[in-house]
């Protein structure tokens, strides 16, 4: 993989255990049914198997092949659009890789993703914190408050009544989804507060769990 993405002066991938975890377990269950598919009867989709596994990710793909020899994969994936596509994609930075053998052939997976970083709490405000602030808007300290409200999953805890609330969950702590973008766009606004609290269990669910209410 790291040959053929600094061939093209690509960054190169890390090694995740999660990833490798997750890969593993598919293609022990496609060489125990012997079959290739990306999910398979009564399986959980990608994203879930990733989530369990322990990743926390913003992006995730995957390649699946099955061939007589390990030598006969890397090929084919390459000469495959869609899989070469996966393989030299610029938004992943982390992979995990299963081969399992299965009667006569080998079943093998790789699993592609760009990993989140969990952050504290408080790093996960100020993060957001910061989004908001850059839009104009003054951060509002109340407390507990908003953290109580991000637990709540509706409506506000406390006396600050907000104009507008969001609750959301999100992989990608980077952006604000575009409902508050639009709301913060229209002018009716001049100060917000941000709470973040713990992500909810199982841990398939997103990693970050964020309230942001207007005022």
């Amino acid at each position: 993989m790291n040959g053929e993405r600094a061939a093209r002066k690509l960054p190169l991938l890390k090694w995740d255990e999660g990833l490798a975890r997750a890969a593993r377990k598919h293609a022990e269950l496609m060489a125990e049914q012997n079959l290739l598919q990306h999910r398979l009867a009564g399986e959980a989709d990608l994203t879930a198997r990733a989530r369990e596994a322990g990743v926390s990710f913003s992006h995730i793909t995957e390649n699946i092949g099955m061939a007589a020899y390990a030598s006969g994969f890397h090929d084919g994936w390459m000469h495959s659009p869609g899989h070469r596509a996966n393989i030299l994609d610029v938004a992943i930075d982390s992979i995990g890789i299963a081969v399992v053998e299965g009667g006569e052939q080998l079943f093998a997976v790789e699993d592609f993703a760009r990993v989140v970083t969990l952050l504290s709490i408080e790093e996960q405000e100020k993060r957001i914190g910061k989004l908001i602030a850059a839009r104009g808007l003054r951060l509002l300290q109340i407390g507990d408050d908003a953290r109580k409200s991000c637990e709540l999953d509706r409506e506000y805890a406390g006396s600050s009544k907000p104009q507008y609330i969001a609750h959301y969950e999100t992989p990608n702590i980077a952006q604000l989804p575009e409902g508050i973008e639009k709301e913060i766009q229209s002018g009716r606004y001049k100060a917000a507060a941000v709470g973040a609290c713990a992500q909810r269990k199982p841990s398939g669910s997103p990693p970050f769990r964020i309230v942001v209410m207007l005022y």
